[in-house]
């Protein structure tokens, strides 16, 4: 039987799902100035792995409030369970709508191009390496015409893999086939087109493949949504299973970090109230390109000024339905 949960839950769920999805996609670079979890971060939670987790609230109350909200994820590529500093290769930002009728998933390549402030130019994933999260805030601020990010969730390979494992696996609707072979191991991955069920660290490498893909990095931001709706219809599957919300309350407490109003306990309050999500409820974007070019003698993603600028303004109106109904949804240049 099909079960039906309010809008509001399905927007938190989705900003829980995120905050553990998105593992980023480069081999580790040494660590940046963006924060660990030990770091103090005002308005944030700071999870450690021994701290005891927050337990779900008897009446669990929507922490989003009223109105549309803005909230970034990001994926660093750290191997440091301890260290959320690396590479920001997976930029997300969710969108949740004043109405709660849809979600929508805004992807950035890592190798966008754009202006960095106080920083001058440069790929957008280098707004965090050079400045950490604060810089890469800005830019996607920036770019976006001066849309406000109202939060930011942080995690890394290692939650990443340990909500794989939590979940039992994840089942993602894959567009592409691709075969990857393992470099440490010879281990042969292969990913058919259709429905499949990540497990383990396989979710991990599917996430990170592009070279194989037909657009690449296009592809795999396509990969990065589809995880995250997968992640949610297994989250909506453990809703009424205390003793599972009270795994992934342990979970998410040792993985991630928030940064903003929203805390830990205010998602967790909210796993409860997950059901049955349809995943027609979410809405995968990117961030218009042109096409690729160089600068420097890098490889670059060339942002599409004018719709960038639409989508912009459509995030910041609370339209981007309408804006979606003009420019739909395909990411290819």
């Amino acid at each position: 039987m099909t079960r039906t949960v309010p809008h509001r839950a399905r927007a938190a769920v989705l900003v829980t799902a995120g905050a553990l999805t998105l593992a980023a996609c480069s081999p580790s670079a040494p660590p940046a100035p963006g924060p660990t979890p030990t770091q103090t971060v005002t308005g944030s939670v700071e999870p450690t792995a021994k701290s005891a987790a927050p337990s779900p609230s008897p009446e669990a109350v929507d922490p989003l409030g009223e109105g549309p909200r803005d909230i970034l994820l990001i994926g660093t590529d750290s191997r440091d369970e301890d260290s959320l500093s690396g590479n920001a290769d997976t930029i997300m930002l969710l969108h949740v709508p004043a109405d709660r009728e849809q979600l929508y998933l805004v992807s950035f390549t890592r190798d966008m191009w754009v202006d960095i402030p106080g920083m001058g130019q440069g790929k957008i994933n280098a707004a965090f390496a050079r400045g950490g999260t604060q810089a890469l805030v800005d830019t996607v601020s920036e770019l976006l015409g001066g849309i406000e990010v109202d939060d930011v969730v942080q995690t890394n390979f290692n939650g990443f893999i340990n909500l794989t494992r939590a979940l039992g696996g994840i089942e993602v609707d894959n567009k592409h086939h691709s075969t990857v072979t393992v470099l440490s191991t010879g281990r042969v991955v292969d990913f058919p087109e259709g429905r499949i069920t990540l497990e383990n660290t396989d979710g991990l490498i599917y996430v990170r493949e592009r070279k194989r893909l037909p657009l690449g990095d296009l592809d795999r931001t396509e990969r990065q949504r589809a995880t995250v709706i997968g992640m949610l219809d297994g989250l909506a599957e453990h809703a009424d299973d205390p003793a599972a919300v009270a795994d992934l309350a342990a979970l998410m407490h040792g993985n991630v970090k928030v940064t903003g109003d929203l805390e830990l306990p205010d998602f967790v309050d909210l796993v409860p109230m997950a059901a049955e999500l349809g995943r027609e409820d979410m809405v995968g974007l990117m961030v218009p390109i042109t096409g690729f070019g160089t600068r420097g003698g890098a490889s670059v993603n060339l942002v599409d000024e004018a719709q960038t600028a639409a989508l912009g303004e459509a995030l910041r109106t609370d339209t981007v339905d309408e804006y979606v109904e003009e420019f739909g949804t395909d990411y290819a240049p």
